[in-house]
This record gives C-alpha cells, structure tokens and sequence, in this order.
C-alpha cells in the first residue's frame, strides 16, 4: 500500500486516518515497554517491533500500532505484518484516545488479535483485554503491579519501570 510509505497514516475499513507525532511522553512509555518486551525476547522466537510498524488486518485495514509482539516469523513482511500479532499495545494520546479505546478495540476483537493493550500515560494504567471464546476479557493495571502477556510464559512487565520519569 503505497499510500503510507511516507506518511504516519492508517487505512481502517478503506478509510485514510492521518496521524499525529506522538508526545514526549508517549515516546518515553514506548521505550520503556519495547526496552523490557525486548530484553525478555532476546534469543526467542517471539519479537517485539515499534510504529512506524505497518500491520495489515485485511485488504482494506492497516494500522500501525504503538507495539507489536508476533511469534509467526512467516506473519512478516519487508514492511510490517500481514495477519495477526499475537499482541498488540497502543498508547493514548488526546487526540487519538477515542479511536484506540472504541474504533481499533473492534477491529483487534474483530480480527481475532490474542491480547490488547491500552496504555494510558497520563494516569498511569494498562487496560489489558485477552481474547476469550471470541469476546475480551478486561482487567485494568496500575503503576503498582506487574503485568503478564498470554503468549509470552514467565514474562512480567514491570509497570513502575514504564512509567517512571
């Protein structure tokens, strides 16, 4: 899909959704879960990839989410991922919030996507939903706990780790 190859943009149902630069802040949560993801990966078959990272639902739906982890090295192309991830983390910014939350909550549940992170930087919390018999099941995290991922056995992520300035 030429139409992103130099713009941070999606494609959602045939329809184009530019988007904005993340903030310092954003960026900073985003370096400290792809610093953990990645440490525990090393020499494992799983791999953890950052946006701009290119991941195709379908024909007609690519987005780029904040962090992919997939486990199917034949998912990957020379530009992203055509299928599922095994996880998928997005991380909110105001301008953005409600279509993470709503519009790419249903796309993930509709594509069949394991877990779904939902990171708020500004309080502080992870809204984890894990793929149960085709609906998601919810539970929230704070700064305080440790956080496991389905896909990943003995990995817990350390969330005063993510979010300390």
């Amino acid at each position: 899909m030429d139409w992103a190859e130099n713009e941070r943009a999606e494609l959602i149902d045939g329809r184009i959704y530019m988007m904005a630069t993340p903030s310092t802040r954003h960026q900073f949560v985003s370096g400290n879960m792809f610093g953990q993801l990645f440490n525990h990966l090393s020499g494992k078959k799983c791999r953890v990839y950052y946006s701009p990272f290119a991941v195709q639902l379908n024909d007609d739906t690519e987005v780029q989410p904040d962090l992919v982890v997939i486990c199917d090295p034949n998912k990957l192309t020379g530009r992203g991922c055509k299928g599922t991830p095994d996880l998928v983390i997005e991380i909110l910014s105001p301008s953005t919030a409600s279509h993470d939350m709503y519009t790419k909550f249903k796309l993930y549940l509709q594509a069949g996507v394991p877990e779904y992170w939902i990171v708020d930087p500004l309080e502080n919390a992870i809204t984890v939903h894990r793929l149960i018999e085709n609906m998601y099941t919810t539970t929230i995290f704070t700064e305080n706990d440790t956080a496991t991922i389905s896909c990943l056995p003995g990995f817990e992520m350390d969330l005063a780790a993510v979010f300390e300035e």
